[in-house]
C-alpha cells in the first residue's frame, strides 16, 4: 500500500535529506511526498530531485506559523508527517533583537505546535498515522551560546512527550521524537548570529543522510525516542548515569566548538527571509574537507 509523507523544512538540511530518502524508498511504498517550506524556488529544486527518484511530489510552499496555511496542509490524506523545521539564534541571551526572539519562538514552538495539532487531527480522522518530530539533544543539554534555540527544543520535546501519552491507547497512531546531535547542515550559515564569530557544525558533525535514514526507519517502525551516531548515544547514556556532570561537559564542549576563528558581523541570517536555494550539507564535516583537499592535491599534481 502506498503512503503519503509530508515533510516540513523540506528545502534544506535534514528535511531535504529526508525528502530524498523517502523518494528513493521502495520497500515500504512511500511514493507520494508533500514537500513544505517557505521558499517555492528551493522546493522546486528538491521536488525535481525527488521525482527523478520515482516519487510523486506535491509542492506546498507555506510558512508553518500561518494557521491557515497549516490548515490547508491538513486537508490532505497523510500517513506520515515529518516536522523538521527549525530556525536558530546564536549569542548570549540579550544580544538578539526582540524581533528575532519572537520569530524563533513563532517558528520553533508555535509553528511546531500548529503542525502537530494539524497532524493529530488528520490522524484521528483517518484513525492512523505517524508524527515524527525532529528535536535535538539540546532538549536535554544546555548550550549557553544558543540558549533560545535550546529553550525551544525543550518545549518541542515536552510537546512530543505529552502527545505520546495522549495516543498511548491508539495502536495505529504514533508519535516519534528524533533527537539529533551535531549535524552538518546549512542551519549554521542561516541562523541569526550575534556571537562575533562564524558559526559551524559542532564536531564531530554527522551527515544529514544518517538522520534521514533514522527518520525513514521511524516511519517503518515507530519508536518513542531515537538518536543517531555514537556521540548521541553516549551522551544519553552518560546523562542517565551522571546528569549534572554530563550537562556541564556538553555545555562547555558545544558552546566552545560552535564558533570558528573567523569573525562574523551580527545579523538575522535567514530568520525572516527564506533563501531562494537549499542544500543538504553545510560543508563542515572533516571528511568532506579531506576530500576537497585530496581533490586539490590531485589537480595540483596534474
Amino acid at each position: 500500500m502506498s503512503r503519503t509523507v509530508l515533510i516540513t523544512g523540506a528545502s534544506s538540511g535534514i528535511g531535504r535529506a529526508t525528502a530524498l530518502a523517502f523518494a528513493a524508498e521502495r520497500t515500504h511504498g512511500a511514493t507520494r511526498l508533500i514537500l513544505v517550506s517557505r521558499s517555492a524556488e528551493a522546493l522546486a529544486d528538491v521536488a525535481r530531485e525527488c521525482r527523478d527518484r520515482g516519487a510523486d511530489v506535491l509542492v506546498a510552499p507555506a510558512d508553518i506559523t500561518d494557521p491557515d496555511a497549516v490548515g490547508t496542509l491538513a486537508e490532505h490524506r497523510i500517513d506520515v508527517w515529518v516536522e523538521a523545521v527549525a530556525v536558530g539564534v546564536a549569542g548570549p541571551l540579550g544580544s538578539e533583537p526582540v524581533a528575532e526572539l519572537r520569530r524563533l519562538v513563532e517558528v520553533n514552538v508555535f509553528g511546531t505546535a500548529l503542525c502537530a495539532r494539524a497532524a493529530m487531527g488528520v490522524f484521528r480522522r483517518q484513525e492512523h498515522g505517524t508524527l515524527i518530530i525532529v528535536g535535538s539533544l539540546l532538549s536535554l543539554f544546555p548550550n549557553p551560546m544558543i540558549p533560545l534555540y535550546s529553550m525551544s527544543k525543550f518545549a518541542i520535546r515536552g510537546l512530543a512527550l505529552n502527545l505520546q501519552q495522549e495516543v498511548a491507547r491508539h495502536r495505529r497512531i504514533k508519535v516519534c521524537l528524533v533527537l539529533p546531535g551535531p549535524v552538518d547542515t546549512p542551519f549554521f550559515v542561516r541562523a541569526a548570529n550575534h556571537t562575533g564569530r562564524r558559526l559551524r557544525a559542532i564536531p564531530p558533525a554527522y551527515a544529514p543522510e544518517r538522520l534521514a535514514a533514522t527518520i525513514v526507519g521511524c516511519a517503518r517502525r515507530p519508536r518513542r525516542q531515537v538518536t543517531t551516531g555514537v556521540v548521541g548515544h553516549l551522551a544519553l547514556v552518560a546523562h542517565r548515569i551522571a546528569p549534572h556532570a554530563t550537562e556541564t561537559a556538553v555545555a562547555w564542549w558545544s558552546a566552545t566548538l560552535l564558533t570558528g576563528p573567523q569573525p562574523a558581523a551580527s545579523g538575522p541570517g535567514a530568520l525572516f527571509e527564506p533563501p531562494s536555494s537549499g542544500a543538504v550539507h553545510g560543508g563542515h564535516r572533516r571528511g568532506r574537507l579531506r576530500r576537497r583537499f585530496g581533490q586539490w592535491l590531485g589537480r595540483a599534481g596534474t
